[in-house]
């Protein structure tokens, strides 16, 4: 798969970074890295709504485990 690389933010002891799907349209992806983990995951959503989701993440310091949880729960809730 390929992604475009959107943003970065490095808060605190953290790494976000943003990338756009270029394989599955309307796909984005959210990474967090720590010096002991990293997580990442994928979310459908709008650029503005990802976007926003993705400075949320970063500006409350979401640990990389964290970030597997708020996403999964965002997806179930539109279920």
């Amino acid at each position: 798969m390929d992604f475009t690389f959107i943003e970065k933010i490095e808060k605190g002891a953290a790494i976000y970074r943003l990338y756009r799907s270029t394989f599955c349209r309307g796909y984005y992806v959210i990474t967090a890295q720590s010096k002991s983990d990293f997580s990442c995951m994928s979310i459908k959503e709008t650029f503005e709504g990802a976007r926003k989701l993705f400075c949320e993440i970063a500006e409350s310091e979401t640990d990389p485990i964290t970030l597997v949880d708020i996403i999964r729960d965002i997806q179930l809730a539109r279920v």
